[in-house]
């Protein structure tokens, strides 16, 4: 049965993608203490998303997003192209202040450092995982 603040967060994102398309700016994340939803979007929120987000039954809060998309997404891509079998993943973090990266296991332990020396925007470590091809057992 999902949260109160899970619904909220559900609720938020639901808006954003069919009010304002999944290239929006915009990230939703429930707080660290699960007991409130931020948002995070370079600009003023739209009017009809501050509406949905008093209604809510959890606290909503609005902060600036650092970066876009647009230029987090082929930063992203290049730190997984540039780096074969030491980034595993990488991505926009949730609040766009920077990029997400995900270490294979046997990434050397110098290798977040390399990361965030090499690359224009803040590198945000998000832990180690080994990728299984589609189809492998």
């Amino acid at each position: 049965m999902p949260t109160p603040t899970e619904e909220a967060s559900r609720t938020l994102a639901v808006w954003i993608g069919e009010h304002l398309g999944p290239d929006y700016e915009c990230g939703v994340a429930i707080t660290r203490d699960g007991q409130g939803v931020v948002v995070y979007l370079r600009g003023t929120p739209p009017a009809g998303l501050q509406s949905l987000a008093a209604e809510q039954p959890v606290p909503v809060a609005f902060h600036r997003a650092a970066y876009s998309l647009q230029e987090l997404d082929p930063i992203a891509r290049s730190v997984v192209a540039d780096n074969p079998g030491v980034v595993s993943s990488a991505g926009p973090s949730r609040d766009y202040s920077g990029v997400g990266v995900t270490l294979w296991s046997k990434a050397p332990p110098t290798a977040l450092a390399k990361l965030r020396a090499k690359y224009p925007v803040p590198i945000v470590f998000e832990g180690y995982a080994d990728p299984v091809p589609l189809g492998a057992r």
